[in-house]
């Protein structure tokens, strides 16, 4: 791959790890509210590589990962039954979540607090339904590269499952546990 390649690639993995954060705080916080009157726009949650990800129901999905990482033939053929058997298992996901979404807004004008609790949870198990298919599918991918791929991919996939990189989370030397500087009653 030369030098551009490389970038869109990172440019496509940085969305999706942006793309998955993004989903899971909106999903959280729509868990917790009613929805607006009329229609759902189209888009937003469960409209990507699911809480985030988003290309798993993006068509171009395969191809995008095929050019950017090189897949081989096997490798395209690994990634193709991964993203289809989740779109499979998600495939409701998406109707599902308007009824609950619908069910809860009933629940919130009626102040039956009981169904409130019922529908949010229900939401979030919805929610990790779809966390879950879509990290086993990238799991399947994943396992399927060479280490130059891993390589390529590693770095956006931390930061999308929010994992550390390869310096870590922790403090940096010789600052305090909050990350500042230590202050006089420290020292």
């Amino acid at each position: 791959m030369d030098s551009k390649e490389v970038k869109v690639f990172k440019m496509f993995i940085r969305y999706l790890a942006v793309s998955l954060c993004l989903s899971g705080l909106v999903l959280a916080q729509q868990a917790q509210q009613a929805p607006p009157a009329g229609p759902r726009p189209r888009g937003g949650p469960g409209r990507g590589f699911g809480p985030g990800l988003s290309g798993l129901n993006d068509p171009n999905a395969e191809q995008r990962l095929t050019q950017q990482l090189t897949l081989n033939a096997q490798q395209q053929n690994i990634a193709h039954t991964a993203i289809e058997e989740a779109r499979v298992i998600l495939k409701g996901a998406p109707q599902q979540e308007r009824d609950l979404r619908s069910q809860l807004a009933s629940a919130v004008k009626s102040g039956d607090e009981a169904s409130i609790d019922r529908i949010s949870q229900s939401l979030a198990n919805l929610q990790q339904q779809r966390t879950a298919t879509e990290s086993k599918a990238l799991a399947k991918i994943y396992i399927s590269l060479n280490s130059d791929q891993k390589t390529l991919m590693d770095r956006a996939l931390n930061r999308s499952m929010g994992a550390p990189g390869p310096r870590g989370r922790g403090p940096r030397p010789g600052r305090g546990t909050s990350g500042n500087p230590p202050t006089g009653a420290q020292q």
